[in-house]
């Protein structure tokens, strides 16, 4: 089958479609034809169904005129016949819009799902169509009435008669065409392109630097769409610095990185269109989302993150894990301590308003934002274990001079604020974790949620009470009443739950 494009031209989707190479001197190099739709989805299916249906007429039209050219050979057709029957079909299939120009034609994308197959063709096609290819240029450009029959009679003449096949038989596939330059080394040509910032390059360096390293050099016209899937599929199970594998956010950044890479060598003709869009990250299963290691500190790990810089001296707020004499309650601070004693999410608290919600004389936390599950939206109690560390004076402080009325400002990325700001406190705690070495694959940020989980539990105040402090379903009838925390429930948790490692040595003096 020839191979299609479709390319969107106003309102309309057209179907492209380059001619086979031995019905070029006939037919032209290209067809072009309305799909009549302006939903891709349909223009798609119906790409499909006019590309098979013009791979039958091409083939019918190699039948047709291989008993015309066997008929004039043998001075048995006459030649007007076969002149009538090639230009009829140039007529016919050739003609073009003059507004797809080549620079249009060189952006067309590959029609999704479609790979172009080879080229079938009759074996004494195969044999003669060169010189038939050569007669009917000669008998065009120079008029010659005779040329065509003459062309044809002297390539056949040294060749047996054939029987015109029943079957068609297939033609070798054609050179791949581009550069045959190894692909890395149009990295920094790429590079040179304006507007791109020295953390995105580095990024991208990575992104490309790994796939040198999956696939080799190798020679960029040589790239298949093969090649690129087997990199994203082997990124999705690469192993991270902290033992477990690549978030599915990098996956998808390193696979961005790689669409426009790819999309530009294109543009330049260093390699065939490939339809970059087929590149799938896979979905993992239930069991491996399940598989994620995690695990609550034990007491241990919490006096040693509790007895760290952070919250025992450290050298500057850009050195928050190096030890110091700068004894500054950051943002970080109050982040990770307000986390550990609340077990609420980094989501959660990077979206709480800075005014605590009084339940009776009980400070809570609000996460009446929260969405990640219905029962996530809740007050959380703050206990006298938290309280005794400064941290309703906190909230009051921020309530009067924070940013943007949050509890704790989304932090700095570059010079600007993070636009996501649960990802970048899960990477802030993650980092300093690892810096205090607690670099474990099963302790990260959200293992504070797990210690809370004990606590809760230490302090038996029932699995329903736990729940909704937690933003966990109970699952029982009974919780869908009075699921609202009450004053009385707020005073129950701050009575019966305390943390389990010693904080006193952060108590206001």
């Amino acid at each position: 089958m020839a191979t299609p494009y479709m390319a969107r031209r106003g309102i309309g989707w057209y179907l492209k479609i380059r001619i086979p190479a031995d019905l070029r001197p006939i037919l032209g190099e290209h067809l072009v034809r309305s799909l009549r739709t302006s939903d891709k989805s349909t223009a798609q299916a119906r790409a499909l169904g006019v590309a098979a249906s013009l791979d039958g007429t091409f083939m019918d039209i190699r039948r047709q005129a291989l008993e015309l050219i066997t008929g004039v050979r043998d001075d048995k057709r006459p030649l007007s016949e076969l002149r009538q029957f090639l230009q009829a079909h140039a007529d016919e299939l050739a003609k073009q819009p003059t507004s797809f120009t080549e620079p249009f034609i060189r952006s067309l994308r590959r029609i999704g799902g479609l790979e172009a197959t080879k080229n079938r063709q009759d074996s004494f096609w195969l044999d003669h169509h060169q010189d038939i290819s050569d007669a009917i240029k000669a008998a065009r450009t120079q008029g010659e009435a005779d040329g065509l029959a003459r062309a044809i009679r002297e390539g056949a003449a040294h060749t047996p008669p054939h029987q015109i096949p029943s079957g068609p038989s297939q033609s070798p596939v054609p050179a791949r065409r581009g550069s045959s330059k190894p692909w890395p080394s149009l990295i920094d040509d790429f590079f040179s392109k304006k507007g791109i910032k020295d953390k995105t390059l580095d990024s991208y360096r990575a992104a490309l630097g790994e796939l040198e390293q999956h696939i080799g050099p190798k020679r960029v016209r040589d790239i298949t769409l093969q090649d690129l899937q087997g990199f994203i599929d082997h990124l999705e199970t690469r192993p991270n610095k902290r033992g477990g594998v690549l978030k599915r956010d990098s996956v998808k950044r390193y696979k961005s990185h790689l669409n426009v890479f790819f999309e530009w060598c294109m543009s330049r003709e260093h390699m065939p269109e490939i339809n970059l869009g087929r590149i799938q990250i896979r979905d993992r299963t239930e069991g491996e989302k399940l598989d994620v290691p995690r695990r609550a500190f034990t007491e241990h790990e919490l006096t040693t993150i509790f007895s760290s810089p952070l919250f025992t001296g450290y050298k500057g707020h850009e050195s928050r894990s190096t030890p110091g004499t700068c004894k500054d309650r950051i943002t970080d601070y109050w982040f990770m301590l307000v986390m550990a004693l609340t077990g609420a999410r980094h989501g959660e608290l990077a979206l709480s308003p800075a005014t605590l919600t009084k339940l009776g004389d009980v400070h809570c936390i609000s996460a009446l934002h929260a969405t990640k599950t219905r029962q996530s939206k809740r007050l959380i109690p703050v206990i006298p274990d938290l309280e005794r560390t400064g941290f309703i004076d906190y909230a009051k402080r921020m309530e009067r001079d924070g940013r943007d009325g949050l509890l704790f400002p989304t932090p700095m990325h570059n010079g600007k604020i993070a636009q996501d700001a649960a990802g970048a406190w899960s990477k802030r705690l993650n980092r300093y974790l690892d810096d205090i070495g607690l670099d474990g694959p099963d302790l990260v940020g959200y293992s504070f949620r797990h210690t809370c989980r004990q606590m809760l539990r230490a302090g038996v105040i029932g699995d329903e009470l736990m729940n909704k402090v937690f933003g966990h379903a109970s699952g029982t009838v009974g919780s869908n009443y009075g699921k609202h925390l009450s004053s009385q429930e707020a005073r129950l948790v701050c009575d019966n739950v305390s943390f389990g490692a010693d904080l006193s040595h952060l108590w206001p003096r």
